[in-house]
């Protein structure tokens, strides 16, 4: 641990931290740990870049898990990227997530479309996707000055059966690639934007913060760059702390733990 401050609130990531990938079974000790927040009245927050499940199902899943959360616990990269398109009034948008969200997009007043004319393609994750799909994205990005909406920029996800799969991360630097006159814009991690809405949620400094998760690279650089408190977690994507070779030795996190559960409340509280 680099250095440690007393912490006042929690910003914590769901999968590889709380549940175990997209089969959303608790790890050991996560649900615990979270009714013992609860219970303190310690404020947290759960940042997700989870782009499978409407915000209400992810926290209905969740709490079926036995995990005392509502929606006002959850700040999600697919609203964060809802409130980004209305608040420019893209409302005609290519979809290349999940195909079960299609019906959320347009429940949230959005009209989707598979081909053809769009103000906005929005990338989220979708172990299915096929070149062909992406390839609807071109026109609108080479000709219609469409912008490129990255939920979040993950490489890669676990899915159901724990295997990865290309991310969003992927599509999107394939997209950037094409240099189209739309801007490319990510909203969830590691974009600051997420981090921002979060630490105001809760309602606490950023050096009075905890962030935790299971992915140094894509969440933990930026959180330690805004001067929050880091935890690494090996319950997730990396089993060993062999990842951090990839950063530099200042962005490395502040903890390194196997699992939520060895976060001590008391050694992180005044």
């Amino acid at each position: 641990m680099k250095k440690h401050a007393p912490c006042k609130g929690f910003l914590i990531d769901i999968e590889g931290v709380l549940v175990r990938d997209k089969r959303y079974q608790p790890i050991e000790g996560a649900v615990a740990w979270i009714q013992a927040l609860q219970e303190a009245g310690t404020p947290f927050c759960l940042v997700s870049n989870n782009t499978t499940h409407r915000p209400a199902e992810l926290v209905a899943d969740l709490a079926g898990a036995g995990f005392p959360v509502t929606e006002d616990h959850l700040v999600s990269a697919l609203d964060l990227g809802r409130r980004w398109l209305l608040e420019r009034g893209r409302r005609r948008i290519l979809w290349l997530g999940t195909p079960d969200l299609m019906g959320y997009w347009q429940d949230m007043g959005f009209e989707t479309t598979v081909d053809g004319t769009c103000e906005a393609v929005v990338l989220g994750a979708n172990a299915d996707l096929t070149v062909a799909e992406l390839d609807a994205a071109l026109g609108p990005v080479l000709e219609q000055g469409a912008d490129v909406v990255c939920l979040h920029r993950n490489p890669f996800f676990l899915d159901k059966k724990g295997r990865r799969r290309l991310g969003p991360g992927a599509w999107a630097a394939a997209l950037e690639g094409l240099g189209g006159a739309g801007a490319v814009i990510t909203v969830g991690k590691p974009s600051e934007k997420i981090y921002t809405e979060a630490i105001k949620r809760i309602g606490v400094a950023p050096a009075e913060a905890l962030f935790i998760s299971d992915d140094p690279v894509n969440d933990l650089v930026t959180a330690g760059k805004l001067g929050l408190t880091t935890a690494f977690v090996l319950s997730g994507k990396y089993p060993d702390h062999e990842i951090l070779g990839q950063l530099a030795e200042d962005d490395w996190p502040d903890i390194i733990c196997k699992g939520l559960g060895d976060i001590e409340r008391p050694l992180l509280e005044s």
